[in-house]
């Protein structure tokens, strides 16, 4: 996990009302220190067992036209995130999340959740799972059953680059991300994510009006992106890096975001990490809810809300419950 010139965004907030023994019958609101928010927009941080808390959400009738979830892959492994840093003073790596659960139980923890963020969804809304090989075939099964094949809107791709050990196959770098809908009448803002056209498709349809079969696009528009994408990782991006090792870069969630929602709507991530959503919806003046049984995640998440230029409302919560996973 990268660490070095940047350990100053490797910080912590060891809030110890977040590190609770008791149980709480409802999410508890927890008071935070004064700020002048500059923006409307509202960041509700929720730290507790992701499906109790949607659960709850549930009970209070909220509905939500994006949900995005980055779930444990499957992978069977162990994450970490880096605290303490500072100025001249090494990171700590302490324990993020276990992705070590017998790959049954695995499924079976998952597809709980994809029913509660399914029922979370406005009719016209989306749900985005980021996967990667370990699981993505499976789950693709089980959302498939739970929305009906005819709703599946993209198999999206997200390509990246990096280091790799592997030398007895073909490096593995890439992850998918499902892409569902609820009904047939779904929000998809075409115009809001254009790209421009590759310089060469450029020359070539300005050289002859033969070219594309007389089939001319709008040039200076743009186009719509394809369903494979290419954004560099986080391990590259310094500037955004805040020690959380499987945190997703910021391009990757504003295309998301930008496609299938609207200003002012809200957005639900009941798997937040390091906050990307978050931080991307409030930039973008929408309203997130995030959730993580991790302190470290959610505090992470309120350091990055922090430092943003223009500073949402935030509100914090505590749902300590019996199935909290830490």
């Amino acid at each position: 996990m990268g660490r070095g010139t940047f350990e100053h965004n490797y910080q912590a907030l060891n809030l110890s009302q977040l590190r609770t023994t008791e149980i709480d019958a409802v999410p508890v609101a927890l008071a935070l220190s004064p700020t002048n928010t500059s923006t409307a927009t509202a960041i509700d941080l929720y730290c507790g067992d992701n499906l109790a808390i949607g659960r709850w959400l549930l009970s209070q009738n909220v509905r939500y036209r994006l949900i995005y979830l980055d779930p444990p892959f499957g992978s069977g492994k162990t994450y970490g995130a880096r605290v303490n840093g500072g100025k001249g003073v090494q990171s700590e790596v302490v324990h993020a999340y276990a992705d070590d659960a017998d790959f049954d139980h695995y499924l079976q923890w998952l597809e709980a959740r994809l029913v509660v963020a399914r029922d979370l969804l406005a009719d016209d809304g989306t749900l985005y799972v980021h996967l990667d090989w370990h699981a993505v075939h499976y789950v693709k099964v089980m959302l498939d059953r739970l929305f009906g094949r005819d709703r599946l809107l993209n198999e999206i791709i997200w390509c990246y680059h990096g280091p790799s050990p592997i030398t007895s196959a073909f490096k593995r770098k890439h992850d998918t991300i499902l892409v569902y809908t609820k009904s047939r009448s779904y929000y998809f803002n075409a115009d809001a994510v254009r790209v421009p056209y590759d310089q060469a498709t450029v020359r070539t349809f300005r050289s002859s009006p033969k070219a594309g079969f007389g089939k001319v696009p709008d040039l200076e528009r743009g186009k719509v992106p394809e369903d494979w994408w290419y954004f560099p990782v986080v391990a590259r991006l310094h500037g955004e890096r805040v020690g959380y090792e499987t945190q997703k870069p910021e391009a990757l969630l504003r295309r998301i975001v930008l496609a299938s929602s609207a200003p002012g709507d809200h957005v639900l991530d009941l798997c937040g990490g390091s906050g990307t959503t978050a931080v991307v919806s409030a930039k973008l003046g929408r309203h997130a809810t995030l959730a993580d049984a991790n302190p470290v995640a959610i505090e992470k998440t309120l350091l990055r809300l922090q430092r943003l230029e223009q500073l949402p409302q935030v509100r914090l919560w505590r749902y300590a419950t019996a199935t909290n996973d830490e």
